[in-house]
């Protein structure tokens, strides 16, 4: 079952200055083919440097999304299937966390099945915590065949920074995402984000690490599928919503040029972003520029969360 976790920790003691490592798997996935694109995962996990503590994969990274959702559903998995076991495996093996969405499943007794685009953090102590995406995009089949999550999104702690997450199109509700207390520190989001919307990514990536002073790994996928093309738009912004991966080609205007920039690796799968952060970086920012101070107070109401936002 989905689980909404508010803390965990991984047992390895923060440094003062808590360094984090991270990566953005920019996977071309394969249509359909789960058992290939899980291949390709753990040959582009190969690529990453030995130090990295956080490795994000796209958005529905076994499956893509299809126009034939028939077919789609049909590749979808249990929270202990093939594709929850392999970053299992991978963040205990390597130690670190594996993130990103899968397409998942729930047996619902006569009523027979729900299905979800479920967000995962699994750790190397072996646990997984699960997000189910919230706003479903209402101009594709998503919101007609998925089930709408119904628990904000989760606050993970891990190797002194608290982690959260956001899929895609939740991007464009800053609300949902607000950081309420400047409790968390990174947010994670896997996407299958077309090129043909660029624009808004690139700034809606900038703007969400602007306003809640968080480091933003946004990890979208590479190729194509039935939807349309996405090489190029995955990135990763500090906390002053510069542009940190790819390298930008010029140099940020109205704010200090970063100390250093990321890396692009290569592979035969999609290209891997590398870049590494500084928590006493993201705390300074906070302590000169309190926006939360500021910040207005706000609640839920369950409409959203239980009702078809599409109709």
């Amino acid at each position: 079952m989905s689980r909404n976790i508010s803390m965990m920790e991984d047992g390895r003691q923060p440094q003062n200055d808590a360094r984090l490592s991270v990566a953005v798997l920019s996977l071309d996935m394969e249509s359909g083919d789960v058992t290939e694109n899980l291949r390709r995962v753990a040959r582009m996990v190969e690529q990453l440097p030995d130090n990295t503590d956080i490795a994000l994969l796209p958005e529905l990274f076994t499956t893509s999304f299809m126009k034939d959702t028939d077919r789609m559903l049909q590749l979808a998995e249990d929270n202990d299937g093939p594709a929850m076991r392999l970053v299992s495996r991978i963040a205990v093996e390597k130690g670190m966390m594996v993130a990103g969405s899968f397409l998942a499943k729930e047996h619902m007794g006569d009523d027979g099945l729900r299905y979800f685009n479920r967000g995962f953090m699994a750790l190397p102590d072996g646990s997984i915590v699960f997000y189910d995406k919230h706003h479903l995009f209402c101009l594709s089949k998503e919101s007609q065949v998925l089930v709408h999550g119904q628990h904000r999104p989760p606050l993970v702690s891990f190797r002194g920074w608290n982690v959260s997450m956001l899929i895609c199109y939740e991007l464009r509700f800053p609300v949902w995402g607000r950081n309420v207390d400047m409790r968390a520190d990174l947010l994670l989001v896997p996407a299958n984000w077309p090129v043909n919307r660029g624009y808004a990514w690139r700034h809606l990536l900038i703007a969400r690490a602007i306003e809640n002073q968080i480091v933003v790994m946004g990890a979208d996928r590479s190729g194509t599928d039935d939807y349309g093309e996405y090489d190029g738009l995955s990135m990763i912004v500090d906390e002053l919503g510069r542009q940190i991966v790819p390298p930008p080609s010029v140099a940020p205007e109205g704010c200090p040029v970063p100390e250093s920039y990321g890396n692009v690796i290569d592979t035969p799968f999609g290209p891997v972003l590398t870049a590494t952060f500084s928590l006493e970086n993201v705390k300074k920012l906070r302590g000169w520029l309190p926006t939360d101070r500021d910040a207005d107070s706000f609640s839920f109401t369950a409409k959203s969360v239980f009702d078809d936002i599409c109709n």
